[in-house]
């Protein structure tokens, strides 16, 4: 039995258009290194870490009052650094940008806070917040619940709000700093 195979393409017609992918990402990280890019990125994860060292003085502690306790602090934190990675994920010009921005965010956080470092890579709750960021994309009020839940308030409409209110404003907070970084897309 003959088979007609001459309009099927398994490999390029050139061998080196294989290897393109690889060659692409280094030279598109040279590109992002020459423009200024990955130096912002950097910048900005590590000043985005600093306000979770900023005892009750940086953005996760904006608004602490008689609704809070140790757990919804823990959560505030958490919360926030969900939404740093969102953020970041979701304005940086490239993948290459937001992977570098996360990164100088992660090790500042072990450098400063060894602790919350330990707590926020083996967390569960961070998982909760992402399932709920992914559920539903648009909606706050998902964080909203997850926070309140995470907090021991899940049937407390109050603390779902308040939650909200939180994740809105870390990521209008958020978004702010990466416009300041100025990128060039």
């Amino acid at each position: 039995m003959y088979c007609d195979d001459s309009d099927m393409k398994i490999a390029p017609d050139r061998p080196s258009e294989l290897f393109d992918l690889s060659e692409g990402a280094a030279s598109a990280f040279v590109r992002e290194k020459s423009n200024g890019n990955m130096e912002k990125a950097r910048l900005l994860g590590q000043s985005l870490a600093q306000e979770l060292g900023k005892e009750r003085g940086g953005l996760p502690y904006f608004g602490v009052g008689i609704f809070d306790d140790d757990r919804s602090l823990s959560q505030r934190r958490l919360l926030y650094t969900y939404i740093v990675s969102r953020v970041i994920e979701d304005t940086a010009p490239n993948s290459i940008v937001a992977q570098s921005a996360l990164s100088a965010f992660y090790d500042q956080i072990q450098r400063e806070t060894p602790e919350y470092y330990a707590a926020v890579t083996d967390s569960a709750a961070l998982s909760l917040y992402i399932l709920a960021g992914r559920s539903e994309p648009d909606d706050y009020n998902a964080l909203g619940r997850t926070f309140a839940q995470l907090c021991g308030r899940e049937e407390d409409p109050v603390f779902c709000h308040y939650g909200r209110e939180l994740a809105l404003y870390f990521a209008v907070k958020c978004t702010q700093a990466v416009l300041r970084a100025q990128m060039i897309r």
